[in-house]
């Protein structure tokens, strides 16, 4: 090992990073090219030092025929010389203008397989200071935010990139003083790929032209980025606690006001937050997303969005809604049901619903107690009853009023979220509505005090039914 310097700098790097732990599995992505061969021999270097597990990688795409074959040839005899573990995945795609996505996909998707069986901690990969620079003037045209201009992190999750630090041409000094032979990829000089123009045009016009240190002025700036990025995500976190209304697996839902109150910047970052915990990660959320929230959030009345990956965002007056599942699709499952005489209890969709005849009300109880409970004079109602919900142009008359009026009206008055209107039952006779289930009796019906009948009238989600008597099973 004649380069020490080389060494120093990666192990300084790993650890004030946190890299690597000691007795760690690691799998290392490995092409043969310069990057890769140089984060191989390193690690194999500091293997019995931090008593590293190591396991080489090589996908094989088969893009450049002969070349690709001897690329795999390399890393055969470059790995056998010293040792070293080597999984290959020959693969064969066809050339298209997502090549790299593809490529990169089916990289990942063998990497995730080897974490499996192999039980790996982590997995290296040899991206250079050069390639942070380009990463970032890529993810910068691309709209991606501060979370996408900090460009590449020394550690996600279980990826690392030991090699950050190092510029193309430390690493190619390291790997000569070694005495390391290396594999070229002459597709990389290609410019058809978007990064291969940032490489080969973008950045040495700025060289030339604008400052001849830009690559190094770039790592800096990832590095402030990053520091940034960590920050305002921290200090997000933190609002959408305070503006988290409910939570579940499919759906977060946040108060619009506490929203309002907050920066734009932090606003970003909230809504990034809010996607991840439904999609799993934010890594497909960009700003143009952003802008279409913000655009939701000026926004009258109930409105929605479609972000990547089926995620859905809802306004409903007062809450934002992050969710998989599209709400405003809701397909009614039965369409009527016509109920010819009292019956005691029976189902419509998924709600229970118990019906009973009162001679009286029961002590202490009030028409306002429930809105899952309705008290209708029974006298002042004709069966058959009908259960449905709503169609254009019903009309009732609310009770306090004295006028009728049109249910689609009545419930934008009450701030019910559009979404949900057409999920609201409605009880009826052959003449008039009688109730607006979990909103208002019609004034109509309303019970006296010499009501002699009355119709007892409840509704509650079969699934609530299921755990109480669930609970009650459990007391005893």
């Amino acid at each position: 090992m004649r380069n020490n310097g080389f060494i120093e700098k990666f192990e300084k790097y790993s650890i004030k990073h946190k890299l690597f732990n000691s007795g760690e599995k690691i799998l290392i992505g490995f092409s043969g090219g310069a990057d890769s061969t140089a984060l191989m021999l390193a690690l194999w270097h500091l293997k019995s030092k931090y008593g590293y597990s190591i396991l080489a990688s090589h996908v094989n795409y088969n893009l450049r025929e002969n070349d690709s074959k001897l690329d795999e040839e390399f890393v055969r005899k470059f790995c056998f010389d010293r040792n070293i573990s080597l999984v290959i995945k020959n693969v064969n795609i066809t050339p298209n203008s997502n090549i790299e996505n593809h490529a990169r996909e089916l990289r990942f998707d063998y990497f995730n397989s080897l974490r499996t069986v192999y039980k790996i901690q982590k997995i290296a990969l040899g991206h250079n200071r050069e390639d942070q620079a380009e990463t970032l003037l890529f993810r910068m045209f691309r709209g991606s935010g501060y979370t996408g201009i900090r460009g590449i992190s020394p550690i996600t999750d279980d990826i690392v990139h030991p090699l950050l630090s190092f510029s193309r041409e430390e690493i190619v000094t390291y790997l000569k003083s070694e005495n390391i032979q290396w594999r070229e990829d002459l597709s990389n000089e290609e410019t058809t790929f978007t990064r291969n123009k940032i490489r080969h045009n973008m950045i040495p016009w700025i060289k030339e032209h604008l400052n001849p240190n830009v690559v190094n002025k770039l790592f800096e700036a990832a590095e402030i980025f990053s520091e940034t990025d960590d920050i305002l995500t921290s200090l997000a976190s933190r609002r959408l606690l305070k503006a988290l209304i409910k939570q579940s697996k499919n759906e977060c839902r946040l108060s619009v006001r506490v929203i309002k109150k907050t920066k734009p910047v932090l606003r970003y970052y909230v809504y990034k937050e809010a996607y991840s915990r439904i999609n799993g990660d934010s890594k497909d959320f960009y700003h143009n997303n952003f802008i279409e929230i913000e655009n939701l959030l000026s926004s009258n009345g109930s409105k929605q969005i479609f972000l990547p990956n089926n995620i859905f965002v809802f306004k409903e007056y007062n809450e934002f809604i992050f969710t998989n599942i599209d709400i405003s699709k809701f397909e009614n499952s039965e369409n009527e049901k016509e109920i010819t005489s009292l019956r005691s209890r029976f189902t419509f969709e998924d709600k229970r619903i118990i019906m009973k005849k009162l001679k009286k009300m029961p002590t202490g109880r009030s028409i306002f107690e429930n809105k899952n409970i309705a008290y209708i004079d029974l006298d002042k109602t004709n069966f058959p009853l009908r259960i449905r919900h709503r169609k254009q142009g019903d009309r009732f008359h609310p009770l306090g009023m004295k006028h009728s009026k049109k249910i689609k009206d009545f419930l934008i008055d009450e701030k019910v979220p559009k979404f949900d209107r057409d999920k609201v039952l409605i009880f009826c006779d052959h003449e008039k509505i009688i109730w607006l289930a979990g909103h208002r009796i019609d004034d109509r019906v309303v019970t006296m005090d010499d009501t002699q009948n009355i119709l007892y009238i409840k509704i509650e989600k079969i699934a609530q039914k299921k755990m109480r008597a669930a609970e009650r099973i459990n007391k005893k």
